[in-house]
């Protein structure tokens, strides 16, 4: 899988330094514009070709200073092929978690004595893939802001191209939160005491594994201190009814602070102590027989290999 990814076409372009801000050159001005005398076909060739790298380079979006991202409508057919290749291995995990959600639906209706079920929208033709990237934090990357993917229950996925960790800006998830709405009513006060125990975590995964978690999961990607970029794939799934990302930009500079403050209080300050590891699955192998749900455990001490228990955490 990883081998397949690499040799995409755009991963080919993949920024491997932070870029310096590129000066878009005025129209009409500056020497060598002219058509020049017949033959001399080199200079275009040369426009051509800077205009063909700068078009690659915009290409990379920039969330956060060396954080570069390439989204669906920026890949082309080669690099769609590859991508739902894999797709069709997570999609098991997709079906599963929206199930999940389906059941505990159907559940609260019939504890309430309605005798009907679910919405009929909220069925598996009406999960979407709302996001496809391929992303990297080249070394000397800052931190993301702390963010939602989505107000509403969805499904976030990170296929690491690379180990993940601490060093190298693996991402860092406030566990617990993604049931924020449940304390909403009750101030900040009761939000701090949902987290306080958990605390903020930074995943530890090895490359080719599954990270998946609640859309609602306020998260963040952290700097890259090391020498190497820290390249992935991420997939979101979403209903028709609840796209992303479910609220306006004051909205997302709340949950930006709310992020902040929750991680402070919580005392999350050492992330190489406070490191989670997901399911130690390869998407190369069959995922709907192994995965049914994301796993988060401790991790092991650096350079370990120890398998981890499995434990069902995806959210419910």
């Amino acid at each position: 899988m990883i081998r397949d990814v690499q040799n995409m076409p755009a991963a080919e372009s993949m920024p491997t330094q932070i870029l310096k801000p590129k000066r878009r050159r005025g129209r009409g001005r500056g020497r060598g514009r002219g058509r020049g005398p017949p033959g001399a076909s080199g200079g275009a060739r040369s426009g051509a070709s800077a205009a063909a790298d700068e078009e690659e380079e915009e290409a990379w979006r920039l969330s956060a200073m060396g954080r570069y991202h390439r989204l669906e409508n920026h890949l082309g057919n080669a690099d769609i092929q590859v991508l739902e290749k894999i797709e069709r291995q997570l999609w098991p995990l997709v079906e599963g978690f929206f199930r999940d959600q389906q059941q505990q639906q159907d559940q609260v209706q019939d504890g309430d004595g309605d005798g009907e079920k679910s919405n009929s929208n909220n069925n598996d033709n009406d999960i979407y893939r709302s996001e496809l990237q391929l992303m990297t934090a080249v070394p000397g990357s800052g931190n993301q802001a702390w963010h939602k993917d989505n107000r509403a229950r969805g499904l976030s996925i990170i296929l690491p191209l690379v180990d993940f960790h601490a060093e190298n800006g693996g991402t860092q998830l406030l566990l617990g939160s993604h049931h924020d709405h449940d304390h909403e009513n009750e101030g900040e006060g009761a939000l701090a005491g949902a987290h306080a125990g958990a605390g903020a975590r930074v995943v530890a995964a090895p490359a080719g594994s599954i990270v998946a978690y609640d859309s609602r999961t306020i998260h963040r990607g952290l700097g890259n201190d090391t020498m190497e970029g820290r390249p992935a794939l991420i997939f979101c799934y979403d209903r028709v009814v609840s796209p992303p990302p479910g609220c306006g930009t004051l909205g997302s500079v709340a949950t930006s602070y709310r992020g902040r403050f929750l991680d402070i209080l919580s005392g999350a300050r050492s992330l190489s102590a406070s490191s989670l590891t997901s399911v130690f699955t390869s998407v190369s192998s069959s995922v709907s027989s192994s995965v049914s749900s994301s796993v988060f455990t401790p991790a092991p001490t650096k350079g370990k290999k120890d398998k981890n228990k499995i434990r069902n955490d995806l959210g419910d």
